[in-house]
């Protein structure tokens, strides 16, 4: 049994909670939230009012917290706000703590900005007082909960070996597939499933664009390829934007990631494009059907 805190109880982060407490682990929540923690308590489970009450009870610290897109680029805001936490606690602690960040970020942030940061504000010593990894979260928003015990993968980003190896034994129950990668491929791997995704479902609503325009039945085409068992079914209906919390603002994220670094994004930048315009698409057919209604 592992003394755990979750920091940002929101989908990830109550789904994270709920599912370490269920195999057994000793589970404490923490949010800016008061309602979220309110109803928390309300079902059993042990919250902070603060989070140095979080992180004094427990040894693993799951951050959870949002990394909203703004203006096509990731804002971590929320994440400078918990390093600052945590750095007040580091300076007066006096028990090793990990820090295992759950959080949406493009490739460099956890070397370049939380491990930057940890280093050059804590009095303690990374490696000796405390450390971080990365483990970022493939959970979906209307079924988190049974998506943290049936996972795919799971991915862990660390800079120094065997720092993983407590991850790995909580994990292990709950699948074989454990990948122990660096910081950047584990932040990449999960802005490259999301964007595949994205890339998916864009591909299948140009598709359901030409059908259109020839008179072809899409619903028949994307069951027809939906049936190839390389492809499956997922994404391939037309007329359904990719949206949700995590597939637009990491697709656009990653794009402006990617223009920033001088390449080209093609891909993703065709598939916002097309995204946008079956979301033009459905807003008027939408607005033709509630004219009909209110007339009929």
């Amino acid at each position: 049994m592992n003394k755990i805190s979750v920091i940002g109880s929101g989908v990830v982060g109550t789904a994270t909670g709920q599912g370490f407490h269920k195999l057994g682990h000793k589970v404490i929540f923490y949010d800016i939230s008061k309602e979220r923690l309110k109803a928390l308590k309300n079902d059993g489970y042990n919250v902070a009012s603060n989070l140095s009450e979080a992180l004094s009870q427990t040894d693993i610290s799951f951050v959870c917290v949002n990394t909203p897109t703004h203006n096509s680029k990731q804002d971590l805001s929320q994440i400078f706000s918990v390093l600052q936490q945590i750095t007040e606690y580091l300076n007066t602690a006096e028990k090793q703590h990990l820090f295992v960040f759950r959080s949406t970020i493009l490739p460099g942030t956890m070397r370049n900005v939380i491990v930057n940061y940890l280093e050059k504000n804590c009095k303690t010593k990374r490696g000796i007082d405390y450390d971080v990894v990365y483990n970022p979260e493939f959970l979906r928003q209307n079924s988190s909960f049974d998506d943290f015990f049936k996972p795919d993968r799971v991915i862990i980003g660390e800079d120094h070996a065997q720092l993983s190896k407590i991850l790995v034994e909580i994990y292990e129950r709950l699948t074989k597939n454990i990948i122990v990668t660096s910081f950047e491929a584990a932040e990449l791997i999960k802005y490259a499933s999301n964007c595949f995704l994205s890339l998916k479902i864009s591909f299948f609503n140009e598709i359901g664009l030409i059908c259109q325009h020839l008179g072809i039945d899409h619903k028949v085409v994307s069951l027809g390829v939906s049936l190839d068992k390389r492809i499956g079914k997922y994404g391939t209906e037309f007329g359904r934007p990719f949206d949700g919390m995590c597939l637009p603002k990491d697709t656009q994220a990653l794009a402006s990631f990617i223009k920033q670094n001088r390449i080209e994004p093609d891909l993703l930048e065709i598939a916002l494009n097309i995204n946008k315009k079956i979301e033009d698409l459905t807003s008027t057919s939408q607005l033709v059907s509630d004219s009909t209604e209110t007339h009929s």
